[in-house]
Formats: structure tokens, C-alpha cells, sequence
């Protein structure tokens, strides 16, 4: 069952998937890329082509500001990610 979809935060493009479905679509075991715990749950977000637990994502959310020179990378991380995770048809 797909459960992954895509969350609203400004104009970053972030989609919420479990570890198991990262691990179905990409092969990664499902470890945060910031603090490297295992959550169940996580954050993928395009821009810096990271999976982050909710607790380095809400960090992430306090610290980050969106450029817009970096909207190419981020809309071609987003696809190919979107694309393998179920969220973009």
C-alpha cells in the first residue's frame, strides 16, 4: 500500500514516505541523513536530496530559506523521486 505523499511547506517540494517504502523505491534502509536515527516515517525534501526523521525535519522547517536558483535541481529531484515513490503518476 502506498502511503507516501506530498507535503506543503512554502515552495519546497517534500514528500513523507515510510522507511519501507524508501527502502521498496531506492534501496535505503530508512536512515536519517541529519542525525542517522531509523524512524518508521520520514521526510524526503528535494532540494538537498535528503530523507529526514520528523526531528531534523522540524529543524530543517526553523533554518531554511528557498532560493530559487536552486528550483532546477530541486524539481529534477523531485520527479525522479516522486515518480518512484508513487506521489507523481
Amino acid at each position: 500500500m502506498i502511503m507516501a505523499k506530498v507535503v506543503e511547506f512554502g515552495k519546497f517540494k517534500i514528500i513523507k514516505a515510510s522507511a519501507k517504502e524508501m527502502k521498496q523505491a531506492v534501496g535505503s534502509p530508512g536512515i536519517c541523513d541529519m542525525c542517522m536515527k531509523r524512524p518508521e516515517t520520514g521526510f524526503y525534501i528535494a532540494v538537498i536530496n535528503r530523507w529526514l526523521c520528523p526531528e531534523c525535519f522540524e529543524d530543517f522547517k526553523r533554518n531554511r530559506k528557498w532560493y530559487p536558483e536552486d528550483a532546477v535541481v530541486e524539481q529534477r529531484n523531485y520527479i525522479y523521486y516522486g515518480l518512484l515513490l508513487g506521489v507523481i503518476k
